[in-house]
């Protein structure tokens, strides 16, 4: 009986270790912004998202209902390695990818 238990017990730690996440897990992020315009001499005219905390974020894709000036929202959002955008006299900005976009 006693082996039994050893090979449930090692069993049982198999099981709950592949469970584990070791890889690099994304950092997703939940935040209230404001949708942007970003003209010359600032910009590039581009639409980007400045968060309450006044961080200012580069959007991959930005649905066209979004493009508006002064728009508030809500979004999720990863930050996405490698992407930045230089815009006008704006120094480069983070690239992001919009897992989810509502109005506030």
């Amino acid at each position: 009986m006693r082996a039994c238990g050893k090979i449930v017990v090692i069993a049982v730690g198999i099981l709950f270790s592949s469970c584990i996440n070791i890889d690099d897990s994304p950092e997703v992020f939940m935040v209230s912004a404001t949708i942007k315009l970003l003209t010359p001499p600032e910009g590039c005219g581009d639409f980007v998202i400045e968060t309450a905390n006044d961080n200012a974020l580069f959007p991959l894709s930005l649905d066209k209902e979004y493009r508006v000036d002064g728009l508030r929202v809500k979004i999720v959002y990863d930050l996405v390695d490698g992407i930045s955008h230089p815009c006008g006299s704006v120094s480069a900005l983070p690239g992001i990818e919009l897992l989810a976009i509502e109005r506030r």
